[in-house]
């Protein structure tokens, strides 16, 4: 038999971030790298925005400032073209934190040669930019919810 008094259920949180949740954002000086990195401050998370311009990152972050949104920003100048670069920031991350949570790579697809054989490199990073953007619509989705 029900009792006549239904108990009440704490609501469901939706919400799996906090101030512990590491992004890293590359290529986030500008367009929707930057659009992410701001609403990822303005939610709390860490955010590592990266970019290949050094000056340009640091311009980013002014911006962020200016916005107030900078507290839990940190720069790092990143080239993922470059191995090196790649090196200095794994070990600069590997330096300041444990683990990332979420990664969003902002890919460009340069064309330098006509040749055919490197048509199947395109078609892989096509496909890739693809995936990258169906998981980034899917993680919008999830934030504005």
């Amino acid at each position: 038999m029900e009792s006549s008094t239904t108990r009440q259920q704490p609501p469901i949180s939706t919400k799996w971030w906090s101030k512990d949740t590491v992004a890293i954002v590359t290529g986030a000086n500008k367009g929707i790298g930057y659009a992410l990195v701001k609403r990822f401050a303005k939610l709390g998370l860490t955010v590592v925005l990266t970019a290949r311009d050094e000056s340009k990152g640091l311009e980013a972050m002014e911006s962020l400032k200016v916005l107030g949104l900078d507290h839990n920003v940190r720069f790092f100048q990143l080239d993922i073209s470059d191995p090196i670069s790649i090196s200095s920031f794994v070990s600069w991350f590997r330096s300041g934190f444990d683990s990332f949570d979420i990664l969003v790579s902002t890919l460009h697809l340069y064309i330098q040669s006509a040749c055919i054989h490197f048509a199947h490199i395109l078609l892989y990073h096509t496909l890739l930019l693809l995936l990258l953007l169906l998981l980034l619509l899917l993680l919008l989705l999830l934030l504005f919810k």
